[in-house]
């Protein structure tokens, strides 16, 4: 049996090929539109060789490879646009450096993280992480809504619990607005996504916090400080360049106003009953 697959998400252009008769398990990969590589294995029996080739099929389907026929033509890879890689590659940054993805919230250490990923940035020319700095405040900016500033506030604010009714103070700190929205990007793009959509995913299930620990401040210089890692008379370059070439990013929202006055008071629960109760029942604990 012959089976043919193609990955072209993202920044990939791979294919895969595998063969299996008998005993004997034939692959070969590689960039597409060249000959690759080539690797053959004997196993004890024909029946461990297709054990073993379907499990190979499988892990190649869940990283995203799609199968094609025998003479298929491969498609054209669509170029993509350099915001389109910006955003790949810092979510493959955040996402590569946090060694603890599916963990219990209580493995996951936020400095931990922070210093993986300046080791991780470090390894890269100074280009790359003025793309990294680029995309971290054009993040930081899509989640200065009235609808994060509400899941801050629940997460964080002073409350009350008035016989089952919550009630939340006023008070939003802009700096610590800017370090929450930091915690909430380490957690990667599919929690990205989803929060923006709606914050009562917070309390989906699917995302494991330390809701006693909601700021990452530290997101802020990773930049500079990966840079520096390799040019020690050199400081804070990365952000100074990227305020120079993009002047227009406004991730800290002096300059505009969120999409509507965040709600507050009993207002909240009305509005998120599930994760007021849910946090607020944490949060009474």
């Amino acid at each position: 049996m012959k089976r043919n697959f193609i990955n072209q998400k993202e920044l990939s252009d791979k294919f895969w090929n595998i063969e299996y008769s008998g005993k004997v398990q034939k692959i070969s990969f590689g960039k597409t539109g060249t000959k690759g590589r080539e690797t053959a294995k004997e196993y004890a029996d024909e029946s461990k060789c297709i054990q073993e080739s379907e499990k190979l099929i499988a892990q190649k389907i869940k990283k995203g490879y799609t199968e094609i026929q025998e003479n298929d033509e491969i498609p054209q890879k669509a170029e993509l646009s350099d915001n389109e890689k910006a955003d790949i590659y810092f979510w493959e940054a955040i996402d590569k450096s946090n060694k603890y993805k599916k963990a219990h919230w209580s493995e996951y250490d936020i400095d931990e993280h922070i210093e993986n990923l300046t080791d991780y940035l470090s390894k890269f020319g100074k280009d790359r992480m003025i793309l990294f700095e680029k995309t971290l405040q054009e993040k930081l900016s899509e989640l200065y809504t009235a609808e994060i500033a509400e899941l801050s506030i629940i997460l964080e604010g002073d409350f009350k619990n008035e016989n089952g009714i919550y009630v939340f103070d006023d008070y939003l700190s802009d700096d610590g607005f800017i370090y929450f929205r930091c915690w909430l990007l380490l957690k990667g793009k599919d929690f990205f996504e989803d929060i923006k959509a709606d914050i009562q995913s917070f309390v989906s299930g699917k995302y494991s916090f330390n809701i006693g620990d909601c700021w990452a401040e530290g997101l802020l210089y990773v930049a500079d400080e990966a840079y520096a890692q390799n040019h020690d008379d050199e400081e804070s370059i990365i952000k100074d360049t990227v305020y120079e070439l993009y002047p227009e990013n406004d991730y800290d929202g002096m300059e505009r106003s969120m999409n509507r006055e965040p709600k507050r008071g009993t207002d909240l629960q009305k509005m998120y009953p599930k994760l007021v109760k849910e946090i607020g029942e944490l949060r009474s604990n």
